[in-house]
């Protein structure tokens, strides 16, 4: 028996008892079960998913992104399906007898039907399956779209604001998630929770801590000198901006009170090497191999950008100059970034881990990029309507010879 014909018939064989167990279901007599019954029930598979899901991360087998963006989606799922109100009485249901009948001659039938019209057993090859995309954005943007309109019927869920700004942060949705967490913040002045907030403002702003974003790093550590996620941001704020002696210092004194076993420490160890690395200061050697690949890989992007004769009488030598580059996914915070002047073009550029704007967010790991350049007049790092523009790709790092043309205009 060849491979194909395996299949069908264990295929067949599989429908058949899936047929038999329903109808065994609809032929025996059963109580139907209520809505808030069934949101109890799936309040518990979720709160165990959720469970797991935490057991995996201190496990160390999922990252601290994977964890997070998992975390959110089954609570708000949890929160969505857990709203109903409990129904009067139980009631019982009576056997479909004429249904069951239905079903035990369709099911088989109608199953292999539909395989051998759009089957494909040769996608039993391990080689022809393509692995799914991560996460379904379109269904994400709907469920907090669903989450939100929820939300302004009950503003005082502090639960649902908080994820409904993560998951528009894991979006893209910058302004919608800012709403959200100033909603949430109405409701607590939790320090941790302005920390994701003023992220998320980082984010927006590619990078760029400047304002109130760094305000907020530094009242709260006024408040607590050791605030764990407040010495962390502050690091990567300073490190963002080239201040490294300032990031070395933070990250250095989040880093002293963790144990060797905490999940964070190796990021953290690697973020502290690539600081020393850029210091020239001694690395330990445990760290060594981690920092030269985040301040001296060989992958990078190289090229030159110009500017379009068309709109050289549209800029000064004093104008701002951004040249970076952005994941292929189609993610907009920068992976590496670095600034120049008008006057220096045209110029010859390199984006590598040297210029990452924090060093978990690497180039070199990214497989394939866009690369950008923006001329700003204000010289503010979140694009503005008549901001000139070029793009490129998405190409393969470690590409060379790149020619970015500034020829665009922003609208």
């Amino acid at each position: 028996m060849n491979a194909n014909m395996l299949f069908v018939v264990v295929s067949l064989s599989i429908v058949l008892c899936v047929a038999g167990v329903l109808i065994w279901v609809l032929l025996r007599q059963r109580q139907m079960a209520t809505t808030a019954s069934q949101a109890k029930a799936n309040a518990k598979v979720y709160r165990e998913q959720i469970l797991d899901l935490d057991h995996e991360h201190e496990s160390g087998h999922i990252s601290d992104e994977e964890w997070q963006q998992s975390r959110d989606e089954l609570s708000m799922r949890l929160l969505e399906d857990t709203s109903a109100v409990d129904d009067p009485a139980a009631k019982k249901e009576k056997p479909a007898m004429w249904t069951a009948v239905i079903l035990a001659m369709a099911l088989p039938l109608s199953s292999m039907g539909l395989y051998m019209w759009l089957g494909e057993p040769d996608g039993l090859n391990p080689m022809a399956v393509k692995a799914p995309e991560k996460v379904d954005q379109p269904e994400l943007l709907k469920m907090a779209e669903s989450l939100a309109l929820k939300l302004e019927a009950k503003p005082d869920n502090l639960q649902g604001w908080v994820m409904l700004g993560r998951t528009y942060r894991s979006l893209e949705k910058y302004e919608a998630s800012l709403k959200a967490y100033d909603r949430a913040l109405k409701l607590t002045a939790d320090d941790d929770l302005n920390i994701e907030r003023i992220e998320v403002m980082a984010m927006q702003r590619q990078g760029n801590f400047d304002g109130e974003p760094w305000r907020v790093i530094r009242d709260i550590l006024q408040r607590d000198p050791q605030h764990y996620a407040a010495l962390l941001m502050a690091g990567s704020a300073s490190y963002a901006s080239g201040q490294y002696p300032d990031a070395l210092k933070y990250w250095q004194q989040a880093r002293k009170p963790l144990a060797a076993d905490n999940p964070d420490v190796p990021g953290l160890d690697n973020a502290i090497a690539t600081v020393q690395e850029k210091l020239g200061l001694p690395v330990k050697q445990d760290s060594a191999s981690a920092a030269k690949g985040a301040a001296g890989s060989v992958l990078s992007l190289t090229g030159q950008v110009t500017i379009s004769a068309a709109f050289k009488d549209k800029v000064s030598p004093n104008d701002v100059v951004f040249v970076y580059a952005t994941p292929a996914n189609g993610e907009r915070m920068p992976l590496a970034i670095f600034k120049t002047t008008v006057a220096q073009l045209p110029l010859n550029f390199t984006l590598d881990d040297t210029t990452a704007m924090t060093p978990d967010r690497k180039l070199s790991a990214a497989g394939e990029a866009f690369v950008k350049v923006r001329v700003s007049k204000s010289g503010n790092a979140i694009p503005q309507s008549g901001d000139l523009s070029g793009s490129l790709g998405p190409v393969k790092v470690g590409s060379k010879g790149l020619k970015l043309e500034i020829k665009d205009q922003i609208p």
